[in-house]
């Protein structure tokens, strides 16, 4: 039962004068269900003191340091010391109790000691443990601990098992776990919570048409099902069914979007370069009130950013107040993709003298930029500098944005020797920006054909584009027979280039 703080401040008054434990206890019932875990463990350390306290009071104190982790993990301990202690180990609660605290503060290892101290697990036992080890990322653990259950699950041992199950992309797993639900738990499409955790798993699935389904059959929709079912459109590049949802969401009314709905959102319009749409989304934000620090502003940034509209997404950057790594990430991204070199650079050098220390994203981002913008030795530098001064060992990622950067600047020799120097395993990508760097600087028809030959015939998975490159630059060297014999090879191998396609915005 939730009380007013005036009723909950009598009550707490009239309480704390007895020393009886049944009183006591009841009060330490009801603020914790009012959410007041300091309260609880005020009153517990004064039954501790009157040494009248009892296995409820252990349960409704372990509950309050639950909600205080990490600030209150070392009273849990303490907790669990006194439980020792007073011999209340084995009671049920109290054990239940201790999954729940350990699980709250991350702390597995004790979950497992915890869980394997109990005698008979009930449902809750079971619930408490597997959705410790999916919440740490235990999956395939979480997954095992479900099926070894000896307990019948309830509703939310399914929605603590489904999100491991969306996780390791097990979705026959997940529709069976749901198929026990919807036979168990009051018929077809009766718990909101157990059909979003399934919508989850769907959409991280990539079934979307299955996702689509099981949201127009859901009785009841509250704004996390919108919001899965956009998010999964826009993240399986499906923008436009993305907006279409979002519309419908808007138009509905039942559900109000929140900041993860209109980060979605956002997401999709700068996927199809919607201006216009993009900009009545940013106006939601201003009409309600909505902040745009944090993960709004990075999301407004990189739209406009994608969109070309390069001066509004300074804006928006600018008028973040607390910026934080991806923010100034997210910004050098965009002036990379938009051919200012120079600017990305000086954010760069802002960022740092903000005292915000880069990581691997950062200097891809800025790296980048130095490639699209032909700035070799300043990308060199930076390249040089991740690893002597910031102990950042350069990726893959890294090393193609340097072959690319010298190949862009008709540097073949040195792109080459960098990509044989290069400690790391060579892919297509970095395959890639040498051959292209080759065909429009004209590199040595001799060298570009052992490097054509090196590619097709090595280990590299390469697609359908890689070989019409090859292709390509045979023909261009009057090599006919060669280009013919490579168009072949692909035919044979069954590997098809896509073509590639553009989205404008008409006004």
């Amino acid at each position: 039962m939730l009380l007013h703080p005036l009723e909950l401040c009598q009550i707490q008054a009239y309480f704390t004068k007895t020393s009886k434990p049944d009183l006591l206890n009841c009060l330490l019932r009801t603020l914790a269900l009012n959410q007041l875990p300091v309260q609880v463990l005020l009153i517990y350390n004064q039954m501790v003191q009157h040494s009248s306290q009892d296995h409820f009071t252990y349960t409704y104190a372990l509950k309050a340091a639950s909600l205080l982790v990490p600030n209150a993990a070392h009273k849990g301990h303490e907790i669990h010391a006194r439980v020792l202690k007073s011999g209340h180990h084995a009671d049920l609660f109290i054990q239940n109790s201790l999954i729940s605290f350990y699980s709250s503060a991350a702390d597995v290892a004790s979950v497992r000691w915890a869980f394997a101290g109990i005698a008979r697990p009930d449902v809750v036992s079971w619930t408490s443990l597997v959705s410790a080890l999916a919440r740490s990322g235990h999956d395939a653990e979480a997954l095992a601990a479900f099926a070894s259950m000896d307990a019948r699950p309830n509703p939310m041992t399914l929605v603590s098992v489904l999100p491991a199950c969306s996780r390791l992309k097990a979705l026959n797993l997940g529709k069976s776990v749901h198929a026990f639900g919807l036979r168990s738990f009051g018929g077809h499409r009766s718990n909101l919570i157990l059909d979003n955790a399934m919508l989850e798993l769907y959409v991280s699935c990539g079934d979307l048409v299955a996702a689509r389904h099981l949201f127009g059959e859901m009785a009841e929709r509250d704004v996390v099902s919108w919001t899965t079912l956009i998010a999964g459109y826009a993240r399986n590049q499906s923008s436009e069914e993305a907006i279409v949802v979002f519309s419908a969401m808007l138009w509905d009314g039942e559900a109000a979007p929140n900041e993860a709905t209109l980060v979605s959102a956002l997401r999709a319009c700068a996927s199809l370069g919607a201006l216009r749409l993009g900009k009545c989304v940013h106006s939601y934000f201003l009409k309600n009130c909505i902040g745009v620090d944090g993960l709004v502003g990075n999301a407004l940034i990189n739209f406009y950013a994608k969109c070309g509209d390069v001066g509004m997404s300074c804006k928006v950057f600018t008028g973040i107040s607390c910026k934080d790594l991806v923010s100034w990430c997210t910004m050098m991204w965009g002036m990379a993709m938009n051919g200012r070199g120079k600017q990305a650079l000086q954010l760069f050098a802002s960022m740092l003298s903000h005292g915000v220390r880069p990581d691997g994203l950062a200097f891809l981002a800025v790296l980048s930029a130095c490639c699209h913008a032909g700035l070799v030795d300043q990308g060199l530098m930076i390249f040089r500098a991740m690893s002597e001064v910031y102990g950042i060992m350069p990726q893959k990622e890294h090393y193609t944005c340097m072959v690319d950067a010298y190949g862009r600047a008709g540097k073949l020799k040195e792109a080459e020797s960098l990509v044989q120097r290069m400690p790391v395993e060579i892919d297509r990508h970095v395959w890639g920006a040498l051959l292209s760097s080759c065909r429009f600087h004209g590199g040595d028809k001799v060298e570009s054909e052992c490097l054509s030959g090196q590619v097709l015939e090595g280990d590299v998975s390469v697609g359908g584009g890689m070989y019409a490159l090859v292709s390509n630059m045979l023909a261009s060297g009057g090599r006919w027979e060669n280009s013919h014999s490579v168009r072949e090879l692909m035919r044979a191998r069954r590997i098809r280039k896509i073509a590639g396609c553009s989205w404008i915005e008409v006004r």
